[in-house]
């Protein structure tokens, strides 16, 4: 079985993130063909830090990406120290790479991963390394500091924009495909900016209220195109697809 509105969705992350994506999908909706439903279109390359130098000196680490993760994946003794994560996945890579003190929100997300340090790390005092890519939507930097503690930043990877405007064209036009994922307003805005005009029934499936806004911002059509994820995880923007598909058969 696939989507009911017979239209393949467009998955923007890079390919590592769309095949776990459609993965997940599939546990959570066995009877979706979710090869048929889904294309692959990523909107950006990982390009790592090939001369990241110092140590990773503090005791406590924040990722917010796996991506992270995979940059300090050379350094001795880091999997001695404690490390925040903001979801399952990104945990997930850090006890694949031998973490063992590994804490991350049960609803992941960057707002419940700053409650999680709060509440986990006592010393007021403390210094946390937050290793993170170039482009990012949220200060996490910035709240974590609002309840008392010091953050170092290191940017460990950055996102590298690929051109595709030739690329979504063919996909709006010859693929017929019938909307896009979001996770971020980055991707939005790139997508939304490659090609102003989309088909009258292509839907915008967006993680959150911030990313809606953007896909407000760069494309002309009314807002009752664009669905956003009750709660910014993947697992909802997953019901969100799949809550279309149950829409559409009524």
């Amino acid at each position: 079985m696939t989507l009911s509105f017979k239209k393949p969705i467009i998955l923007t992350r890079v390919n590592e993130d769309n095949k776990e994506f459609i993965q997940s999908f599939f546990e959570l909706y066995p009877n979706i063909n979710v090869n048929q439903s889904f294309r692959f279109l990523p909107l950006f390359e990982i390009v790592f830090d090939r001369k990241l130098q110092g140590k990773l000196d503090f005791n406590y680490l924040i990722c917010t990406s796996r991506y992270a993760i995979q940059a300090i994946s050379s350094f001795e003794n880091v999997v001695s120290k404690s490390i925040f994560c903001v979801g399952k996945s990104t945990a997930l890579a850090a006890m694949e790479r031998g973490f063992n003190k590994v804490f991350y929100p049960e609803v992941g997300n960057a707002s419940n991963l700053v409650k999680l340090i709060s509440l986990k790390v006592g010393d007021k005092n403390a210094t946390l390394h937050y290793l993170r890519g170039k482009e990012v939507s949220y200060d996490l930097k910035l709240e974590v500091e609002k309840f008392g503690y010091k953050v170092h930043e290191t940017i460990v990877y950055r996102q590298k924009k690929l051109k595709l405007a030739g690329k979504i064209r063919n996909f709006l036009s010859r693929e017929n495909v019938g909307g896009v994922v979001f996770f971020s307003a980055n991707a939005a805005k790139s997508f939304c900016d490659y090609f102003k005009k989309f088909p009258e029934d292509f839907l915008f499936f967006c993680i959150s209220d911030r990313v809606a806004q953007e896909v407000l911002k760069t494309q002309v059509q009314d807002d009752y195109n664009i669905r956003v994820a009750s709660e910014p995880t993947t697992k909802e923007i997953m019901k969100l697809v799949y809550h279309e598909e149950v829409v559409s058969q009524h």
